[in-house]
């Protein structure tokens, strides 16, 4: 009787094998097509360091990824801007959420949540080009 270990090499389940890759693949496909589009940074940036764990190494991904904007406490404001430094936000003030949605662009399937959606929506999609990468084992 096999082991477990065995079995996930043997159908390409490991961290490296290549029905795992093929997941990866396919999630990160899936769900860059419903990332913001913010100067395709977060787009460019999203990694996948091992098999099962995909990353958007980019310092507010998180804040894209809740959809709502982030405020300075006693201002009430998202950030200042200034025509000759451009955007910024007092020092050492962490900001707090506010009710207001934040607006994405370039196109309606861009938006928040974009990591769950890609879960909920992609899900069957994605194990079905699994499943051909098994097939072909």
């Amino acid at each position: 009787m096999p082991n477990e270990q065995e079995i996930f090499d043997k159908f390409g389940l490991n961290e490296n094998g290549k029905v795992q890759r093929v997941v990866d693949t396919s999630f990160i496909h899936h769900m860059r097509l419903k990332m913001p589009y913010d100067s395709k940074m977060m787009i460019a940036n999203t990694r996948n360091p091992k098999g099962g764990v995909v990353t958007v190494e980019t310092p507010y991904a998180h804040y894209m990824n809740e959809g709502i904007k982030y405020v300075d406490p006693q201002t009430g404001k998202g950030a200042f801007y200034n025509e000759s430094y451009g955007f910024w936000s007092r020092p050492n003030t962490k900001k707090v959420p506010s009710n207001e949605p934040l607006n994405y662009h370039s196109g309606p399937n861009r938006g928040a949540h974009f990591v769950e959606r890609t879960i909920s929506e992609d899900f069957n999609e994605i194990v079905k080009e699994a499943q051909e990468e098994l097939d072909r084992l």
